[in-house]
């Protein structure tokens, strides 16, 4: 469903595609939130939250949601870069 590149400070980064599952869990575990209000677009805080999710069924990060915020970058392979430059549609 999601694909996300993760950097860890401290390693290399690695690939994790947050599927259904992963989503299931958010959707039951973050107060208001439901697929619907994914078509309209992640929030950065959704987009850490699903990727520490997948990231945890893997295996590829053993520590909780603060310590993955604290110590990763995350990028979405799904969501187009946005240009600053290039006036809002």
């Amino acid at each position: 469903m999601f694909d996300f590149t993760v950097t860890p400070d401290d390693g290399d980064p690695f690939e994790v595609t947050a599927g259904s599952r992963d989503t299931l869990v958010w959707e039951r575990t973050t107060r208001g939130a439901s697929l619907a209000q994914l078509s309209e677009g992640l929030k950065i805080a959704d987009m850490y939250r699903i990727a520490h999710i997948a990231s945890r069924r893997l295996g590829l990060f053993s520590g909780d949601l603060k310590s993955f915020e604290e110590t990763c970058e995350i990028e979405s392979r799904d969501t187009p870069e946005v240009d600053p430059t290039q006036p809002a549609p």
